[in-house]
């Protein structure tokens, strides 16, 4: 933040961004003065402009508007920020819980909190009908989760614990495409006790996970999704822990300069909109080398031609 302050003083930065320099007092306050949810809005709207050119896998956009995993990351902060619950009074982490378009590889969506909120509640504020959503175990734990889901308009494909309890319905049939991509069974069933009177729900159990079973309930008929296209969507899930490793080690998002929640949401809302519009230019996100050859372009030591060399390089 003081380094910020510092640059502020520099007469090229005053021309282009801030007019005058920054004191350390001014820049503080700035978390309290502006309201974050502006940017959120933001980040919304340019990951809608993303161009369908830009979609690396269209073959689900049949059934939904579009394919969206979410999850949520820890951003450690200091033990003296009150609001950011975490383990204990000595351990303290903001969240950021993201929407991350499979299909686009871009963030779409997010929602910042306390360490220690519940992820289920943050996607509950990110969801929009027709959108299939693409979650880990910890979303299926609540099996009358589903349903809210559905009530908001909302396809999924949600993972749930290896054991559950169930009554099965119905049999659908396993092709050899489903074997081919690791499908043991689709079945319609009830989750849990009965008496909870929970609608019935699709289970696919595949093996496809280097060996290891696990249990997806979907909210899509095999009209729409067969069993493989189900399994295929979950094995992409693990590209959104891919743009959390990238925005905190390659984008430096890793350490928060707010306390606030609110100034911390800034700081998450302006580094997801930096990505976005990065990817927007470049087609994907850039790697190490490429991050520091656009801070050398924006120094004036590499040329355009040297930067545009660099963003078409695939590593």
């Amino acid at each position: 933040m003081r380094g910020l302050c510092a640059a502020s003083n520099l007469k090229k930065v005053q021309e282009h961004v801030t007019f005058s320099n920054i004191s350390l007092g001014s820049f503080s306050e700035a978390q309290h003065v502006f309201d974050s949810n502006a940017l959120q809005s933001l980040v919304q709207k340019l990951a809608a402009k993303v161009g369908s050119d830009k979609l690396k896998n269209k073959t689900i956009l049949a059934a939904a508007k579009d394919l969206v995993a979410v999850d949520g990351s820890l951003f450690q902060t200091l033990t003296r920020v009150l609001w950011a619950e975490w383990i204990d009074d000595n351990h303290k982490a903001a969240k950021l819980h993201l929407g991350f378009s499979l299909l686009k590889q871009c963030a779409v969506d997010a929602v910042i909190t306390a360490g220690n909120s519940c992820e289920r509640k943050a996607l509950l504020k990110m969801v929009q009908p027709g959108v299939m959503y693409v979650c880990d175990r910890y979303y299926g734990l609540d099996y009358s989760y589903f349903g809210e889901l559905t009530k908001r308009g909302a396809l999924f494909t949600i993972r749930i614990r290896n054991k559950p309890k169930i009554t099965v319905i119905k049999e659908y049939e396993v092709t050899d495409q489903d074997r081919k991509e690791g499908v043991v069974s689709d079945q319609l069933v009830y989750l849990g006790d009965t008496d909870r009177n929970l609608d019935p729900i699709r289970l696919v159990r595949t093996g496809a996970f280097q060996d290891k079973e696990i249990l997806l309930v979907t909210s899509e008929p095999p009209e729409k999704l067969n069993a493989a296209l189900i399994s295929i969507i979950y094995r992409q899930r693990w590209q959104i822990e891919v743009f959390f490793k990238w925005l905190k080690s390659i984008m430096g998002c890793r350490k928060l300069l707010a306390e606030s929640s609110n100034g911390v949401a800034i700081q998450m809302y302006c580094a997801l909109i930096a990505a976005i519009m990065l990817f927007d230019v470049c087609g994907k996100k850039p790697t190490r080398r490429q991050m520091e050859m656009i801070q050398f372009f924006f120094l004036r030591y590499a040329s355009v031609e040297e930067l545009d060399d660099a963003i078409k390089q695939d590593k």
